[in-house]
């Protein structure tokens, strides 16, 4: 598991493109490869075959949010068609397609809401097309103060 600060969340909804960057996140990130076809070999059951090879990632993200912010997050979270997470490593910038495994905690009122929001995604893909997102918005590849968005 590897462990990241800061995360973009983009959603394409309608075919409109939107950001939220949350920089004060963390994001656990676990990759995992599984297989659509596992099977025993007939002759000898103690070899498995494995075919078609595909990336079961879980992307735990726990966030210090204000409740409006919140509020914002959980729209981007719910209403997206596609949705995209983004966050930098030492070396790179990550990018997944993600579906929302475990959505945050409601909270009943703005005067109960605690700020640290937790939160689930999964990406599942076979190989990753990384669309570059500081292109369709315009701003080059350094997310600078307004991080593209």
């Amino acid at each position: 598991m590897f462990k990241h600060d800061g995360f973009r969340l983009v959603a394409i909804t309608n075919g409109n493109i939107d950001g939220y960057v949350v920089p004060d996140a963390t994001v656990m990130y676990q990759p995992e490869i599984k297989y659509r076809i596992e099977k025993k070999n007939a002759f000898d059951p103690t070899i498995i075959i494995k075919r078609e090879p595909y990336h079961s990632d879980q992307i735990e993200c726990e966030a210090i949010l204000l409740p409006t912010e919140y509020n914002t997050l959980c729209s981007h979270l719910t209403t997206a068609d596609e949705l995209f997470i983004e966050f930098d490593t030492a070396d790179q910038i990550l990018q997944f397609p993600v579906t929302v495994d475990k959505l945050p905690k409601l909270e009943d009122e703005s005067r109960s809401f605690k700020s640290l929001v937790k939160f689930t995604l999964s990406s599942i893909y076979k190989e990753l097309n990384v669309i570059d997102f500081d292109n369709v918005f315009g701003y080059g590849n350094d997310w600078g103060e307004n991080w593209g968005f």
